[in-house]
């Protein structure tokens, strides 16, 4: 089955006046994305792509690959961590690491120094990588969203849909073989 065709069923968009977000959805969350092909389910808290907030709760179970972007200039976006911890790998424009944000809830327990939020505000390249089973986390960034014109897809990294493996080897090599889970 690809992934392609299944990304329908990795998004709803919220209907109502006012959304909260609190254990029953994260619940949730986890359900659709352990059932989810590339075990990955958002809920998008704006009603659509057109809103010019664009705001969401992101859940992924394990290793996911999203291939390294970046977005124009006047656009932004952060991540808040909600549960667990990633990385976001920030790459110049030939593919070299010039900065490794490390992100961690607030309750999560490590042996190092992880911030809880992030923002990125300039067109720089990044990749993010999960650091646990469950990883989730708030992002706001800009809109509307436009994926032909808010998203530019480093030239240097594997396709989103490529076969995992080589996926997983790319993220071996960006992060010198250190993608296991904390």
């Amino acid at each position: 089955m690809n992934s392609t065709n299944n990304k329908h069923l990795e998004a709803e968009f919220n209907q109502l006046p006012a959304k909260s977000v609190g254990t029953f959805d994260i619940e949730s969350l986890k359900d659709k994305a352990n059932k989810s092909f590339r075990k990955r389910y958002r809920i998008c808290l704006h009603h659509s792509t057109d809103h010019l907030t664009q705001e969401m709760i992101i859940c992924l179970k394990g290793f996911n690959y999203f291939r390294p972007h970046k977005h124009p200039l006047m656009y932004s976006e952060s991540y808040h961590l909600i549960e667990g911890a990633l990385d976001v790998y920030l790459f110049d424009d030939d593919g070299a690491v010039i900065q490794i944000i490390k992100l961690a809830s607030p309750n999560f327990k490590s042996g190092e120094k992880r911030d809880t939020l992030y923002r990125l505000s300039k067109p720089i390249f990044h990749l993010v990588i999960p650091r646990t089973e469950w990883t989730i986390y708030h992002e706001v960034a800009t809109g509307p969203f436009n994926k032909n014109k808010s998203v530019e897809h480093a030239p240097f990294a594997p396709l989103d849909d490529c076969d995992s493996k080589e996926a997983l080897e790319y993220c071996k090599k960006v992060t010198k073989n250190n993608i296991h889970l904390l």
